[in-house]
Order: structure tokens, then C-alpha cells, then sequence
């Protein structure tokens, strides 16, 4: 395969049948589900994976949506449209035979990702190289690497691969 990040997990060093759990934010965009490539070329590879799949939804706090719903009906609205999302990637993995679960969260994106993934115990948060959510135009990946995670952070391509 040659992707160094398949390499780590196959090498000498790392305890044989290791569970290597992932974490992968999902959301609309395309580019969230290329996580779904990567965890399926870790299991193809011989990798046990586990997949946690996570949609997170910042809190409304805008007056102008706040005068016309309430938080419940917001927070219900992202259930709704989260289980959509998390839905398909968890019919992609089920049919790659990849264990998975889903997790919804109310927070702000980068805190929601690194609390959630420090709570489930993950061994990396994977997260597309480019563009995640509009709320970040230079990328999710970027903003968790700068920020404190004592959980590796993935940038992988549309492939699953992890080369620049």
C-alpha cells in the first residue's frame, strides 16, 4: 500500500491486533467522508479498526434565528439533519465491515472534535486535508493541530491516502 500512515500501524513497534480507533467528523460536505476511505484502507491493510463517527453542531446563539425557533427546535433540526449524515457514513462502513458508532455534539467544532475523541478514548482524529465545514475555508486539520489534542491528527486526501 505505502501510505505511511498504514505503515505505523502495521510496523514492528505497534502491538500486534492493536484496536486503532478513529475518529471522523461528519458533516454535509463531501470531504468529511473521505475519513471513510482511510479507515477502509487501514482494515483492508489488516488494521482492526473501530470507527467513532462524529457530527458537531455549533450552538445558535443569533438573535435572528433565536426570535423565530427555540433552542430545543434548533438543537432538534441538527439531530434531524445529523443522523442524516451520519446515516450514510455508517451504511459506507457497515458495508466494509468496519465497527462504527455515532455521536452527536453541540459545541464549538474544534472543541467538540478534541473533547470527544480525548472522552472515546480514539487513537486519531482523521480529517480532510482541504476545506471542512464553511465555518473553516483553510481546514479543520489545521486549526486541531494547532490547538492542544493529545490526539494525533490525520490529514488525508479524497483517496484515504495520507501523502501531500
Amino acid at each position: 500500500m505505502g501510505n505511511l500512515a498504514i505503515m505505523k500501524h502495521l510496523s514492528s513497534d505497534h502491538p500486534a491486533k492493536a484496536l486503532v480507533r478513529l475518529l471522523i467528523p461528519i458533516d454535509a460536505t463531501d470531504e468529511s467522508r473521505w475519513g471513510l476511505a482511510y479507515a477502509s484502507r487501514l482494515a483492508r491493510a489488516g488494521v482492526q479498526v473501530e470507527v467513532c463517527l462524529l457530527f458537531v453542531a455549533e450552538p445558535v446563539r443569533n438573535w435572528e434565528v433565536l426570535r423565530f425557533y427555540t433552542e430545543d427546535e434548533v438543537r432538534k433540526h441538527f439531530q434531524e439533519r445529523s443522523a442524516i449524515f451520519l446515516g450514510e457514513a455508517e451504511k459506507i462502513l457497515s458495508e466494509a465491515r468496519i465497527n462504527c458508532r455515532t455521536y452527536f455534539r453541540e459545541a464549538d467544532a474544534v472543541g467538540g472534535v478534541i473533547d470527544t475523541a480525548e472522552e472515546l478514548n480514539c487513537s486519531e482524529v482523521v480529517v480532510p486535508r482541504t476545506h471542512w465545514l464553511g465555518l473553516f475555508p483553510s481546514g479543520l486539520g489545521p486549526k486541531l493541530i494547532n490547538r492542544h489534542c493529545t490526539i494525533p491528527v490525520t490529514l488525508i486526501n479524497a483517496d484515504g491516502s495520507t501523502e501531500v
